[in-house]
């Protein structure tokens, strides 16, 4: 730091960091994830390697798992209709539901720059079946809900995401130089 000093160094950026990794989807080791959690349930499958011959620990349940489907998934909830500087913001443990129907719980969340509103990262999980069974959850039932997060006793409308909204903003933005591109051939 005394380096810097006469640059203008000074300590920042710890919830900047915050805010960009839940911008971005990325869990966090200990609050999102904990040993518990599997690559399948938290939309991290493509880092497993199941198309190789290459055995490792716990590779018989992830593939059970993935057969029988997943019970709960992590996703990102962006809120709606919340005022940041008159409402009570979210930190983590709010819970969360699914029309009408307590579906799971927050484990993280920040202020988004890049939206202007609260983002929430959580688990939700379907009710169980008439047999009191768990049910496996699929990208339809999160599509298709109306979510809410609970602020302190206050519902706020929510958006359920599997993957980050900026994904969104560089397929869009491939679109584009796709088309002008395709335009500039044409000529």
């Amino acid at each position: 730091m005394s380096v810097g000093q006469k640059y203008g160094i000074r300590n920042a950026g710890y919830y900047a960091l915050r805010s960009l990794r839940i911008e971005k989807f990325f869990a966090f080791w200990g609050q999102d994830l904990d040993a518990f959690t599997t690559p399948l349930e938290c939309g991290r499958e493509f880092r497993v390697k199941f198309d190789t011959d290459t055995d490792f620990l716990g590779r018989a349940a992830l593939l059970q798992q993935r057969h029988d489907g997943v019970f709960r998934r992590f996703v990102m909830l962006i809120l709606e209709d919340h005022d940041t500087e008159l409402d009570l913001w979210p930190w983590w443990g709010e819970p969360v539901y699914r029309n009408d129907q307590l579906a799971g719980t927050t484990t993280s969340s920040a202020y988004s720059y890049t939206l202007e509103r609260h983002i929430c990262l959580g688990f939700v999980s379907p009710p169980p079946s008439p047999e009191g069974l768990p049910t496996p959850i699929t990208p339809d039932f999160i599509n298709r809900g109306d979510y809410e997060v609970d602020i302190a006793g206050q519902r706020y409308p929510a958006k359920a995401k599997l993957y980050p909204f900026s994904s969104l903003f560089t397929q869009q933005k491939r679109r584009k130089e796709d088309m002008e591109l395709s335009n500039l051939q044409g000529k």
